[in-house]
């Protein structure tokens, strides 16, 4: 696993308004379905909160068995849109959360650095399909069987977030594999206003997932998790 920081120009921006349909918010920040596979936490229920963002099915769940000391970990569907997250963007003793997305929720993770920039501590965003998966080959197979369009975002189409990708101020995480989708090099191209970008490569990985590189995550998550602790000094 190799890491590449950069520090970023810092270029001025503001988001627009939420830009996702709002649905089932939480109230005082708990999560709806806790116990079930749309929703989970674990960890200390007063520590830094890390959200991982999912698109209904999500395997972020296997990663909740060892929590960090001093950290709350919970599950998030992202259906929801990204005003569900304003009641969970809860700073704790100074400590802001951080985002964790994958390739189909990323601009989700985005907005929200976007439109909370003081509530929201960090993102990493993970290339979970990657450009010639097993994963990413059954979805086109799928798509060319069904006539289903794939996501647009996997191949670097952000539409309106590209021009705002800017002003994203905090620091962030990208991590793939060895080929990952169109949409990192998009990513690494345009977010030129945080305050770090890490790039985290995994050699041999077609794509990065708790299933398959839980250890290597945790790695990522806590160099992030430090760097969003001395952006915050």
């Amino acid at each position: 696993m190799f890491f590449h920081t950069q520090p970023s120009t810092v270029r001025a921006g503001r988001a627009n308004a939420a830009r996702f349909p709002v649905t089932g918010l939480a109230v005082d920040g708990a999560v709806d379905g806790v116990g079930d596979r749309t929703a989970d936490r674990a960890g200390d229920p007063s520590g830094r909160r890390v959200i991982f963002l999912h698109p209904g099915k999500g395997a972020w769940w296997r990663l909740l068995d060892h929590v960090p000391t001093g950290q709350e970990w919970l599950t998030v569907p992202a259906s929801a849109g990204a005003a569900i997250l304003s009641p969970l963007l809860v700073e704790r003793g100074g400590r802001r959360p951080v985002l964790v997305a994958g390739a189909v929720t990323a601009p989700l993770a985005i907005a929200a650095a976007l439109d909370y920039p003081e509530r929201v501590g960090g993102v990493m965003i993970v290339d979970d399909v990657g450009a010639e998966s097993p994963m990413r080959r059954r979805w086109n197979a799928l798509a060319a069987r069904f006539g289903w369009a794939l996501p647009a975002v996997l191949s670097g189409d952000l539409g309106d977030l590209v021009s705002e990708l800017p002003a994203v101020r905090v620091p962030v995480t990208l991590m793939q594999g060895s080929d990952p989708a169109g949409l990192f090099a998009r990513l690494e191209d345009g977010l030129t206003g945080c305050r770090t970008l890490t790039v985290v490569a995994v050699p041999d990985a077609a794509a990065v997932r708790p299933r398959t590189h839980a250890a290597e995550l945790r790695g990522a998550l806590l160099a992030l998790v430090s760097a969003v602790e001395r952006a915050q000094r």
